[in-house]
């Protein structure tokens, strides 16, 4: 077996993909404010929500970009789409329970008198223009990469 050599890493088009789709699309959100004019913070680039999702932007770019390098019709594939379809399935409906479920235990929490021993994070589903952004942007990345990347 050949020795991974960290470099490699940067030949490996779904990966370059995934990870360019992602940072992009949380750049492209941190940024909007310019076109309102308004400065843009810096510390939004790590923020959840906002359009395009850039978690789905991540999943689908990998996704596409195997279907891309290895085919569409491989197991691989399969694979990825797969955990793709779960992935976002989770971003769009479980991230909102979540959510839902976290309000109401602060609400009667807060009619107790009672106050949580730490703040949990707040995580948001996505709506769904959010995910169809994330898909789009994902798939525009793979394409992008795939097509001009050197292997």
């Amino acid at each position: 077996m050949n020795q991974l050599r960290p470099w490699e890493l940067l030949l490996n088009r779904p990966l370059v993909a995934a990870l360019a789709s992602m940072l992009s699309s949380q750049v492209f959100k941190t940024l909007k404010p310019l076109a309102a004019g308004r400065l843009p913070k810096l510390r939004d680039v790590a923020n959840y929500g906002g359009w395009p999702s850039s978690h789905t932007a991540f999943i689908v770019a990998c996704t596409a970009g195997v279907g891309l390098a290895e085919g569409f019709g491989s197991s691989l594939f399969a694979l990825a789409f797969t955990v793709c379809c779960i992935i976002v399935y989770d971003i769009l409906k479980m991230r909102r329970i979540v959510a839902q479920d976290s309000r109401e235990v602060d609400r009667l929490l807060e009619r107790s008198s009672l106050s949580r021993a730490e703040v949990p994070p707040q995580f948001e589903g996505h709506s769904v223009s959010e995910i169809l952004g994330g898909v789009a942007w994902g798939i525009a990345w793979a394409v992008l990469v795939c097509l001009t990347w050197p292997a």
